[in-house]
């Protein structure tokens, strides 16, 4: 027997993500997945909002009315027994700001006398109040009655002196504020649904490619070389489920064609050593020799279920614990902001970003002979160690500073935990199909940039700041545990397709115009745009508009859904057209363009609808953008003949990570100096103008590029 029985082989088919021959089956089952989980959401969703509905105005009519009996007793107090006329009372104004202030579902305090001159309004602009007074009841309602006046839900308090009514209050709560709740509730109830599919989706797909398809395809390998004679092979899998007792049954039928064989080899060794005539023993080995060439018993393999797939579920994991703060991080910092430093409030908000940024790109180059060295599941739980530590002393900071360090740590583990990822696919894919197994690796992390904002703000909402970097802290230990327990540990062979960084790279990059283009003047301002906008700008501007966690962390889900919605129609787009320098500036275009809106946004119906349409051309933008640059990338390393397209790709990469870093502190510097909204049509601007050099420089790059091909086939 082979001493190499319990190594791991892969198979081109298994690069495929291991979903290809049960593609029908996955299908299906999704399909199922997705009516039952979308019933039952809707179904739960519906009878939570209109119960929540229903509920809402009969508990809000109760606050007003203790909020009013509580207003009236002091007044009554006052003008009753201490005899102070309504219309002589001092601070009354600040009195009903205190109020108003505490309790932001109360929209006025009115206090008008019998004759219905108002005596004190606080709440309410002057041109309202002109519309609320006709309709107000009279002195001879009932205490805390309630009725419906010019939109709003009115209760009302008499209050008495001498045995008359001398005043009265009227509390009034706005139905703008029912249905601003009622819009949350609704956000949060999509929210839930969405996520809730991903997130069924994605352990659907890694259940399929784990426990059915990789298993299959090593079942199927293993009856091919049996039909080819070959018996050495074995399927490592230890499932206690149907496919598994396939497995088991299998490798047992293995076990006992090699003991028959061995079995058959010693009886003709038996029988050839009790045979004197030396003819009769060459006879014997004449007959079996046939046999001993057709059939091998030796020298297989032990075949582990192995594939590009695999890697997704544990990368999907702690993406989505990263992203979970996406949404409030930039407040995070602000509440633990120094107020007596020397740099503006709004660097000192990005500069964690930035530093976390920094640490994940300075990792990567390191990243790759880390996992030829020591294969990338180790590396990927190396990864997890600084990151869990990282979002635990998040979770425990005190002070600024100790905010800054912990995120740096979590960063070093972020960047660990991307090049774990990415060598997983490249060990596990080849030149037919490494675009397949990076979409698994895309497709991982977008669906985690769409669920976890989302519902990281509504964490935010209900648990607060902190304890949301406590589940990121948990869902990145499952994910060290789902890598440690079903992925295959062994170390591949050095692949010869690593990304390096070499000085070829380097002088390929910045002396080729249209990959200086592309890095420089496409991929950086993408990427700032993102970290700057997106990951900065968003969360401080909306909510210093007022809006609270679970609808900023609804409004970044919008840029992963636009990008993943709309990236595989302009791929195709791109690819069949082949004007992949034209699409890449209509992205930026479109991206930059977007953040303009906030020039004019009265034009849109106000400064969230503003937002909202920068974030969705954003995502469009990006949809067109990201696949054709890489499309370049690799057009320019293939020109160049000598530079592999790994290398080219990865200084690429680590030249477009430097947008990251950038954007905070870009966005940080403009918001000092011309406030969040002023930033937002800044960093526009600053796109739009690095998009228009890239134009620029891809026509010079051309014109260069035609005149020597010309020179030299002269």
């Amino acid at each position: 027997m082979s001493s190499h029985a319990d190594t791991a082989v892969s198979t081109p088919a298994s690069a495929k993500g291991g979903i290809t021959r049960t593609r029908g089956i996955l299908g299906r089952l999704v399909l199922l997945a997705v009516i039952v989980l979308l019933l039952g959401q809707i179904v739960v969703a519906w009878f939570a909002v209109t119960g929540f509905e229903r509920a809402l105005e009969p508990q809000l009519g109760q606050k007003a009315g203790a909020v009013g009996r509580a207003v009236a007793d002091q007044i009554a107090f006052v003008v009753d027994e201490l005899g102070i006329p309504s219309d002589d009372l001092v601070g009354v104004d600040p009195f009903l700001d205190k109020i108003l202030e505490s309790n932001e579902d109360i929209k006025y305090l009115l206090m008008v006398d019998p004759s219905s001159k108002v005596q004190f309004a606080r709440g309410l602009p002057p041109e309202t109040l002109a519309q609320v007074l006709p309709d107000l009841p009279g002195t001879d309602s009932e205490t805390g009655s309630r009725s419906e006046v010019a939109g709003f839900i009115n209760s009302v308090f008499p209050i008495e002196a001498d045995g008359r009514v001398a005043t009265v209050l009227h509390v009034g709560v706005s139905g703008e504020y029912v249905r601003g709740r009622l819009s949350e509730l609704l956000y949060e109830a999509i929210t839930v649904i969405v996520v809730s599919l991903l997130v069924t989706l994605e352990f659907l797909v890694f259940l399929v490619s784990v426990r059915v398809s990789g298993p299959l395809e090593r079942i199927e390998k293993t009856l091919t070389d049996g039909g080819q004679g070959r018996f050495g092979n074995h399927i490592v899998m230890r499932a206690r489920d149907e496919i598994g007792d396939l497995v088991s049954a299998l490798n047992q039928a293995l076990r006992g064609l090699r003991q028959r064989y061995e079995d058959f080899q010693f009886d003709v060794r038996e029988i050839k050593d009790a045979q004197i005539d030396r003819s009769i023993v060459e006879r014997i080995q004449t007959v079996c020799q046939p046999v001993e060439d057709r059939y091998s018993f030796s020298g297989g393999a032990g075949l582990r279920p192995r594939n590009a797939m695999q890697i997704r579920v544990p990368l999907f994991l702690f993406m989505f614990a990263e992203e979970l703060p996406r949404s409030f991080l930039p407040l995070f910092i602000a509440g633990l902001s120094p107020t007596d430093s020397a740099i503006s409030d709004e660097l000192l908000f990005g500069l964690p970003i930035t530093l976390f940024m920094l640490a994940g790109m300075l990792v990567v180059p390191l990243g790759g002979g880390l996992a030829d060295r020591f294969g990338a599941r180790w590396v990927f739980l190396a990864g997890v160690i600084p990151a869990t530590i990282g979002y635990f002393g998040t979770f425990l900071a005190q002070n600024y500073y100790d905010l800054v360090g912990w995120r740096i740590l979590s960063g070093i583990g972020y960047g660990i935990i991307f090049i774990a990822a990415q060598a997983w696919v490249a060990d596990n894919t080849d030149t037919r199909n490494r675009a397949q197994g990076m979409s698994v690796f895309v497709g991982g992390v977008f669906a985690a940039t769409i669920c976890g904002p989302s519902i990281g703000g509504i964490f935010a909402d209900r648990i607060g700041f902190e304890a949301t970097f406590l589940i990121s802290a948990g869902l990145a230990i499952v994910s060290g545990l789902v890598v440690y327990f079903m992925l295959d540990g062994t170390v591949r062979g050095r692949r010869t397709h690593r990304t390096t960084f070499g000085g070829q790279a380097w002088r390929t990059l910045f002396s080729d115009g249209r990959l200086l283009a592309v890095a420089v003047f496409a991929a950086i301002p993408g990427k700032l745009i993102l970290a700057g906008f997106l990951f900065y700008l968003v969360p401080l501007y909306l909510s210093d508009l007022g809006n609270r966690q679970s609808v900023i962390g609804w409004m970044i889900m919008l840029y992963g859904v636009s990008t993943l919605a709309f990236m595989p129609v302009m791929a195709r787009f791109a690819d069949r057209s082949g004007r992949h320098v034209a699409v890449v500036a209509v992205g930026g275009l479109l991206a930059g363009a977007g953040c303009l809106a906030s020039l004019s946004d009265a034009t849109f119906g106000g400064p969230l609808n503003a937002v909202v349409i920068a974030i969705v051309a954003l995502g469009i933008g990006h949809a067109l953008s990201l696949t054709s640059q890489l499309a370049i990338v690799q057009e320019v390393a293939s020109y160049h003949g000598g530079l592999g397209q790994a290398s080219a790709i990865g200084a690429y990469r680590l030249v477009e990570r430097s947008g990251m870093v950038l954007g905070p502190v870009v966005a940080g510097v403009l918001a000092a100096n011309f406030g969040y909204q002023g930033a937002i049509v800044g960093i526009g601007c600053i796109v739009l103008v690095c998009i228009a050099l890239y134009m620029l420089l891809m026509k010079l790059s051309r014109r260069r590029t035609a005149r020597m091909r010309k020179r030299w086939f002269a």
